[in-house]
């Protein structure tokens, strides 16, 4: 039991939260302003701008009015469809035409951005302005833009500068006026112009005049810097051949001076290089002689030497060897029954023969 009455509270709770949430709060959505009035206890309108989100208005007692928070657009123009739809922010209406200070007829097509002034749009509501603020701005608009641009002339509207500076000053103007409606411009942007067809024929035949006297002034100032560029263009080339001839000189100079230089230093190699070869010559037949006399000298010291050497006993001995060594003796018999026979392989005893037994 306790748990059904658990499920019925909350299934009345889940019912009731959000019918009372939608009951007592009002969602505004981002690109609008919310204003709230109070149905009665005289509260009326209440003076602030809601913004989006969720905001408390009691159903029933609260009324909810709501303004476009975008820019909005008004445009005079013959390019788009005349006429104005109240759920749109943008409005389009004829080309303005304006009257010139020298009584010319031109045709502006013009484009003026403006908004609701933040936190004045309940006094848009207050003042009962919801559904008129917006042809309040335009009949504003055309009468400052006819007053305003009347004062320039024709050559005025033709020239950029002059055109961009009075749709500057008139921006303040039209919004010292626009405050009334609790709006503001954003600019003033002159999109096209146009005269009526006979004053742009002569505009264009003036503008061609105009053309033709810049064409002549611009053939005289370029002929007149033709002569100039001509006049430089010799300066110049007399000024080249004058630092050619120097240069040339100059550099004849140099070169005649390295020329002595080179001479004088090949002279000086040629003597440098004679001395040096004759006394490289001279101490190479000083060396040559003194080698040569060197080695005649050790030849005759090797022969006295080897004589010395021969002449003693081991030389003498050394001589019979080598002669032992070297006798050839084709044919010999020998009695091996005599005791005196000298054995032939028995080298001591013919030594000792041959050269005798020796001191």
């Amino acid at each position: 039991m306790k748990n059904a009455r658990f499920i019925i509270v909350l299934l009345v709770l889940i019912l009731l939260v959000p019918a009372v949430f939608a009951f007592c709060f009002k969602r505004i959505p981002p690109d609008v302003i919310g204003i709230k009035q109070a149905r009665w206890g005289g509260g009326g309108i209440i003076p602030a701008d809601n913004l989006q989100g969720f905001k408390l208005g009691v159903s029933g007692y609260h009324l909810w009015h709501y303004l476009p928070r975008e820019t909005h657009f008004l445009h005079f123009t013959k390019d788009r469809p005349v006429g104005r739809t109240l759920t749109s922010i943008d409005s389009w209406k004829p080309s303005q035409e304006i009257r010139t200070r020298d009584n010319n007829v031109v045709s502006v097509d013009i484009s003026i951005p403006y908004h609701i002034i933040p936190g004045l749009g309940y006094k848009v509501v207050q003042d009962g302005l919801k559904h008129e603020y917006r042809d309040r701005v335009q009949s504003t608009v055309e009468r400052v833009l006819r007053s305003e641009l009347s004062t320039l002339s024709s050559e005025d509207f033709q020239e950029t500068d002059s055109r961009l500076e009075r749709t500057t000053q008139i921006l303040p103007i039209l919004n010292e006026q626009l405050a009334e409606f609790y709006c503001e411009a954003e600019s003033v942007l002159v999109r096209r112009f146009g005269f009526s067809g006979q004053y742009e024929s002569k505009l264009q035949e003036k503008q061609l005049l105009r053309q033709k006297a810049n064409l002549d002034r611009a053939l005289a100032t370029q002929a007149n810097e033709q002569k100039v560029v001509n006049m430089i263009e010799r300066q110049i080339v007399a000024a080249e051949k004058a630092l050619t001839a120097e240069w040339d000189y100059k550099l004849q100079d140099k070169a005649s001076e390295y020329q002595v230089l080179l001479a004088d230093i090949a002279a000086k190699a040629e003597i440098y290089s004679a001395t040096k070869r004759a006394e490289g010559e001279a101490k190479r037949d000083i060396d040559i002689a003194e080698g040569k006399l060197a080695l005649d000298q050790s030849e005759a010291i090797r022969n006295e030497l080897r004589t010395s050497a021969l002449n003693s006993e081991g030389g003498r001995i050394l001589l019979a060897l080598e002669a032992t060594a070297n006798l050839m003796i084709p044919n010999v018999t020998l009695n091996s029954d005599d005791p005196s026979v000298p054995m032939l392989l028995d080298l001591g005893t013919m030594t000792r023969m041959l050269v005798g037994k020796g001191d």
